[in-house]
């Protein structure tokens, strides 16, 4: 798939799963530790949706300089229908079941190789996109920790 329609592709997966992070945050508003939790999710994926955007820009800047992204379409598009399935439905999950979810679709392999689609086309701007956003190991020491913390393995 060509870089521009990967990365607009990706920049939706991003912002659904922010979507996604917010709504949890006030399914938990009651449970003060779990609201923070799923909001700061939310910003880490606000984060991911700006990283993405900027590569989006690059590649509209220089058309032709990047090479197409090999990503799983089907992959990306089941995410999506996941976080809407989610939103849209009128019961209230667990906060095991939203953990689960969440770690579900955050251990899927598209989500962290795609969110740095270009570095694999330009090496020279790996270090710029690691930089910015959060840091795929910060993401996922946060749900790990959550996942300790409050015993939900």
């Amino acid at each position: 798939m060509d870089a521009e329609k990967a990365l607009g592709l990706l920049r939706k997966v991003e912002t659904k799963m922010g979507q996604l992070y917010i709504h949890l945050g006030n399914v938990f508003e009651g449970d003060k530790s779990a609201a923070e939790f799923f909001r700061e999710l939310g910003q880490d994926m606000e984060s991911n949706r700006a990283v993405v955007q900027y590569q989006l820009r690059l590649v509209k800047h220089e058309p032709g300089s990047f090479g197409s992204v090999d990503i799983d379409e089907r992959e990306l598009y089941s995410i999506m229908e996941s976080v809407d399935t989610m939103i849209a439905s009128k019961l209230t999950p667990t906060l095991k079941e939203a953990v689960e979810l969440t770690v579900k679709i955050e251990g899927m392999d598209c989500m962290s190789q795609y969110r740095t689609a270009l570095m694999k086309d330009r090496p020279e701007i790996s270090e710029l996109l690691h930089s910015m956003g959060v840091p795929e190991d910060v993401h996922s020491s946060r749900l790990r920790d959550f996942i300790m913390r409050r015993e939900l393995h």
